[in-house]
């Protein structure tokens, strides 16, 4: 559990980088691209024995996820208050 939230502060700090190379709005770009080619889709029952499951992780399945949910990484980064990194800053 505490590897899995190392995992995800470390997602929050690699978009921060990639804001900080390109734009805030190109990161938020990026990643609501990622959310469009990444849509879960339902999967066969005979998965479910597998331990695996295109749900979304709520409550305390949220603590084993290794990375954020894109639209929780989106909505940070635009909660961040910047609007473009340059070098200068």
């Amino acid at each position: 559990m505490i590897v899995m939230w190392f995992s995800r502060k470390r997602e929050f700090r690699a978009d921060e980088g990639g804001a900080y190379l390109t734009s805030r709005e190109k990161m938020c770009s990026a990643l609501q691209r990622l959310r469009e080619v990444t849509q879960p889709r339902d999967l066969p029952d005979t998965m479910a024995a597998f331990g695996i499951s295109g749900a979304r992780a709520s409550g305390l399945r949220r603590l084993f996820l290794s990375h954020p949910p894109l639209e929780e990484r989106i909505r940070v980064l635009q909660e961040s208050g910047r609007t473009e990194y340059t070098s200068e800053s």
